[in-house]
């Protein structure tokens, strides 16, 4: 397992790179990065979870992980948010970035090629419901963060953001069995396809924009990344083995879980005008990272299990 999280994360890592150049050489601009942003936010990320609903055929031992994921991305989330404020205590702009990075994971454009890489389609399915909860806070407790605005008119623009709607309906169609024509799917298909490169296209176009370098040596960017490379990835574990669900459930959750700082750290931040250079450096040095840490909690995960 360890050699197939390895070679999965360098693959990232130069898609990452990818993002770097064509911004270095301004293939596209700082405004193309946002409408990047956008796209992936409000258009790819909420096809990418309906599509995933669509793709798997109804079966009851399916739908019973399903839910176990889900219950168990909650309790990892949850658990992670009291962690996280613990940790990095304050109400500064820059320290609800850094909370938002140590609980939100890039469970969909890391997560899933990871998983898949490990369990094949099955885990991808199971990944959704672990996405469903992310989308849900992302865009409630996340989205307060980012902006600083609890006000209930925030909050109920975060539920009525595309991703809420595409995850309704996504369950819908799953528990009622509906089915639509296959020219359809295969349109949505090639949508959802988009999420992974283009969000390590945007995420290495906001590095081109920030000082990698000068990351490397804030103090802040390492309690960061173990907070959510270390502490998450560890919380999940204790809540898998108090339970002891399937293997499927299990990895899928803590490749999850331990996946580096979300790319919608980063979009959110430009999307609401807050400090995207900061957000986008925590990203790449969590992702940096992550190419050792992820293997070797994934190889503790399976140790223990």
């Amino acid at each position: 397992m360890f050699l197939i999280v390895a070679n999965q994360m360098i693959i990232m890592f130069i898609l990452l790179m990818i993002g770097f150049m064509i911004r270095r050489v301004k293939l596209i601009d700082h405004g193309g990065s946002k409408t990047l942003s956008n796209i992936l936010l409000l258009l790819v990320n909420p096809i990418l979870i309906m599509n995933s609903f669509l793709t798997v055929e109804y079966d009851p031992a399916k739908v019973r992980n399903l839910l176990l994921t889900f219950l168990f991305a909650a309790l990892t989330h949850f658990l992670g948010i009291i962690a996280a404020r613990l940790i990095l205590p304050g109400k500064e702009p820059d320290t609800r970035i850094e909370r938002y990075s140590a609980v939100y994971s890039n469970c969909g454009f890391i997560g899933i090629p990871l998983i898949n890489s490990i369990l094949g389609a099955e885990g991808v399915f199971y990944i959704t419901a672990y996405l469903v909860v992310f989308n849900f806070l992302t865009w409630t407790h996340g989205l307060i963060l980012i902006t600083g605005d609890s006000s209930p008119k925030q909050l109920a623009r975060g539920l009525r953001s595309p991703v809420m709607f595409t995850m309704l309906a996504g369950m819908i169609f799953y528990f009622l069995r509906i089915h639509i024509p296959a020219n359809i799917g295969s349109a949505l298909t090639y949508v959802a396809n988009m999420n992974t490169p283009l969000g390590m296209f945007v995420a290495g176009a906001a590095l081109a924009e920030a000082h990698p370098l000068a990351a490397l040596r804030k103090g802040r960017v390492y309690l960061v990344s173990v907070a959510k490379l270390i502490a998450m990835p560890v919380l999940a574990m204790a809540v898998m083995l108090i339970f002891h669900p399937d293997a499927e459930v299990y990895y899928t959750v803590i490749a999850a879980a331990a996946s580096p700082v979300a790319t919608t750290c980063t979009m959110m931040a430009l999307r609401y005008d807050k400090n995207y250079h900061y957000a986008s450096e925590l990203y790449v040095v969590t992702t940096l990272i992550s190419m050792l840490s992820i293997p070797a909690v994934m190889a503790l995960a399976e140790m223990l299990f």
